[in-house]
């Protein structure tokens, strides 16, 4: 926007400038019929004063004309305020109104040239004071449009300037510097106004823009979005409702203006909405902006939650007037937050307390047991054989057996206790005030709620439980203390056989403490060359040769001395060490066998959890590589357990080995797993006969004789030999051997060995000879 714009020049079709146009045009309208007015009438009288010296028919002409002149610029003012300019005016609207104002100015230049030279001294002063009260008065009028200001000031002061004889007094550089100056300055004035004027317009027209976007983009907001505009005044009162905010609250605009906002406000403000609802009635009361203050409404009889953010308003004089801000219905939000809540707070498989919520429970527990002398009992339920129901049957059926069992939990405990999953298959309950013997018979009671059979998905499945419990804070002063206590107390109750309950004993607590010793110093035995094999003869019935050695793992400890394997066997099978220290014993085992005649065997002992590694066919090619052994002369036995979980992994491994050309044996046959249908899931070559058996095989009730019996007729059945185990005494041997028994492995014809006696004996092709 330059100066041509300014003058009127260059605005073409620009919507701007026509309203420009309007606004001055609307100024001159107000301005000249007074300014001008007063000017004429005043001309009047001093022209009536002069009426010798212009002469009567110059007077009248004139006179015609300035009112001609006058009726023209009446008759467009009562049509501009009867018909109204609007917002906008033309370009030839424009023009007109300078051609009118510039006829002004001839028409007083020809006055002046007129009355000027013939009119005396005193007389020319008072036209030239007239001609400087025109042009102040018309340089008001048409402040807002300098065309005309520069048309009017320089007609009026050049032809008064020009109108003075050269004689006159007034004739000088003073007076014409003085009009050209007052002139300029008008000018100026008028040129400066009109930019003031065309800019504020401009801004003022952004900003009507921007406002028309805002309203538009305000519109659309709560059209199509789920948040909507609020306002209230000083006192909380509802002033400003849209349509998206009536239909959020589902009431009439008209019923909600006016409405205080608190009174939206349901009877949850006096509970979880207390606290949200204090904050904002504090804002209100502190005139501060609030953000996202979550507050209970009722609408239609359901508590909603809606999420209100406002800052203050004042008027002009910085009165408060009130607040206006956003609000939106975050109901689900906060509905889904509580559902987040109690997911961290409850199992969400079961509905049971979770691990979080059952340890603050715990603590309020054994503190208010503590307290008031009236211990709380703590009871950790282990399922037995579930995962083997999760792997046979998947996890949906392990899923729905889980919350058969919590609903059998909830029914054998009561009321009054809690009941929480732990994780996985593990679950808790926490009894307050529990007696010892009301916490043993609430123990037993889940014991027999679980071992009843279940059904799902059709089929019948049997489980069972086992328990250890623990009261504090008798057994467990701290939170800490009691959960090691019940955790010591299942341990015991799983090593002894399951599906039983048990309470916690001191005893249990020295054990843990031998055990976490035993498994720190188990860790580092292989490195220490701590660990040793010893074998022990397997015999042929027929011959009573040496047909092969089971390799028996042996650990003499630095300071402890010789550790049985039944105490650090199970250590090394759950904490995995079995592994690594399997593989050092089937290599070393390995190693002797290949001093020993082709003949004869060597029998490894392998855990489940070796079989459970996905390197133990590596681990047996490379030990037969290695020593050149033969893998039909090595036999690896596995106890009836193995197959309890039934995992197609192993028997895939079993499979593989089988066909590397290594055999497999029974071990301890007829004490675990009642089922013989694991006997057709590898090829087995070997049944081992448990030495209980054997140990009773010459009582007089025939009980263990007539199952030796059929375990035998069992492996031929299958092309299977057997093996009686813990053979001590000439009777037992004679005996097992009329039952059918193929070879026997006991004392009596050696106890487990060191290797290099072992390799001396079977070197020798010696015959052992034992006494009656």
């Amino acid at each position: 926007m330059g100066w041509r714009q300014v003058l009127g020049f260059g605005h073409g079709r620009d919507a701007f400038f026509g309203r420009v146009r309007a606004a001055q045009l609307s100024a001159l309208n107000r301005n000249v019929p007074f300014n001008i007015g007063l000017v004429t009438l005043n001309l009047i009288g001093v022209v009536w004063l002069l009426r010798d010296v212009a002469g009567s028919g110059f007077i009248a002409g004139w006179t015609a004309t300035v009112a001609a002149l006058a009726a023209l610029r009446f008759v467009h003012y009562r049509e501009a305020l009867r018909h109204d300019l609007g917002e906008t005016a033309t370009t030839r609207q424009f023009w007109l109104i300078t051609a009118e104002v510039a006829a002004y100015g001839v028409a007083w230049a020809v006055l002046m040239l007129r009355l000027l030279p013939g009119a005396h001294p005193d007389t020319q002063a008072l036209l030239l004071i007239v001609s400087l009260t025109a042009m102040g008065a018309g340089g008001c009028a048409v402040a807002v449009m300098p065309i005309c200001a520069i048309a009017l000031m320089t007609t009026i002061a050049l032809s008064t300037l020009a109108a003075l004889p050269s004689g006159s007094l007034l004739a000088r550089g003073e007076v014409a510097c003085a009009f050209v100056t007052f002139a300029a300055m008008i000018i100026r004035s008028s040129l400066a106004t009109t930019a003031a004027l065309m800019a504020r317009m401009r801004s003022q027209t952004e900003l009507a823009e921007q406002g028309e976007v805002v309203r538009l983009l305000l519109s659309e907001f709560e059209a199509n979005g789920s948040d909507w505009l609020i306002e209230v005044d000083a006192e909380g009162r509802l002033t400003h409702v849209s349509p998206r905010f009536a239909e959020v609250a589902r009431q009439p605009r008209e019923a909600l203006m006016g409405t205080p906002l608190l009174t939206l406000f349901g009877p949850e403000r006096r509970r979880s909405g207390r606290a949200p609802v204090k904050a904002l009635t504090g804002s209100f009361a502190a005139r501060r902006a609030f953000r996202d203050i979550s507050v209970p409404v009722v609408v239609d009889g359901e508590t909603r939650w809606w999420a209100l953010s406002g800052t203050p308003k004042f008027d002009l004089q910085g009165g408060f007037t009130g607040f206006r801000g956003v609000g939106r219905d975050v109901t689900e939000v906060r509905r889904g937050q509580e559902r987040i809540a109690e997911l961290a707070r409850f199992d969400p498989l079961t509905g049971l307390a979770n691990r979080a919520l059952f340890r603050d429970a715990l603590d309020d527990a054994l503190a208010r047991a503590i307290r008031t002398a009236k211990p709380c009992a703590l009871l950790f339920i282990d399922l037995d054989r579930f995962k083997a129901v999760n792997d046979s049957l998947g996890h949906s059926a392990g899923d729905r057996l889980l919350r058969e069992a919590a609903l059998r939990l909830r029914g054998a405990v009561g009321g009054g206790a809690t009941v929480a999953r732990l994780g996985g298959d593990e679950f808790a309950v926490l009894i307050p005030d529990a007696s010892p013997r009301r916490a043993e018979a609430v123990a037993t009671a889940i014991v027999a709620a679980l071992a009843r059979a279940f059904v799902v998905d059709g089929q019948t499945i049997t489980i069972g439980a086992s328990i250890g419990y623990a009261l504090g804070p008798e057994d467990g002063a701290s939170v800490e203390a009691l959960l090691k206590s019940a955790d010591l107390a299942l341990y015991d109750v799983k090593s002894s056989g399951r599906g039983a309950a048990c309470r916690f004993l001191p005893a249990f607590r020295e054990r843990a403490d031998e055990r976490r010793v035993l498994e720190a110093d188990l860790a580092q035995a292989l490195d220490r060359g701590e660990l040793a094999l010893a074998f022990q003869p397997v015999v042929d019935a027929g011959d009573e040769r040496i047909v092969g050695f089971e390799a028996l793992l042996r650990w003499n400890h630095r300071r402890l001395g010789n550790i049985p394997p039944v105490k650090f066997i199970p250590i090394a099978e759950a904490t995995g060490l079995i592994v690594p220290i399997g593989a050092w014993v089937l290599d070393e085992a390995c190693a002797w066998a290949a001093r020993w005649p082709e003949a004869v065997r060597i029998a490894v002992n392998l855990s489940p959890a070796q079989l459970d590694d996905d390197g133990l066919i590596e681990t047996v090619e490379g030990a037969l590589a290695r020593h050149g052994i033969d893998p039909a002369r090595l036999e690896l036995e596995i106890t009836e357990g193995l197959f309890l979980d039934d995992k197609p992994a192993t028997i895939a491994r079993l499979a593989a080995l089988n066909a590397i050309g290594v055999s497999f044996a029974i071990d301890d046959f007829g004490t675990g797993y009642s089922s013989l249908g694991y006997l057709h899931k590898a090829a087995f070559r070997r049944i081992k006969i448990d030495r209980s058996f054997v140990a009773r095989a010459a009582e007089a009730n025939g009980e263990a004789s007539a199952i030796i019996e059929s375990i035998v007729r069992l492996a031929r059945s299958l092309d299977m030999e057997t093996t009686a185990e813990g053979t001590e005494t000439r009777a037992e041997f004679e005996l097992v051997r009329d039952l059918g028994c193929a070879q026997v492995q006991g004392y009596l014809f050696g106890k487990p060995m060191p290797p290099e006696q072992a390799t001396a004996l079977v070197n020798g092709v010696r015959v052992l000879t034992v006494a009656a």
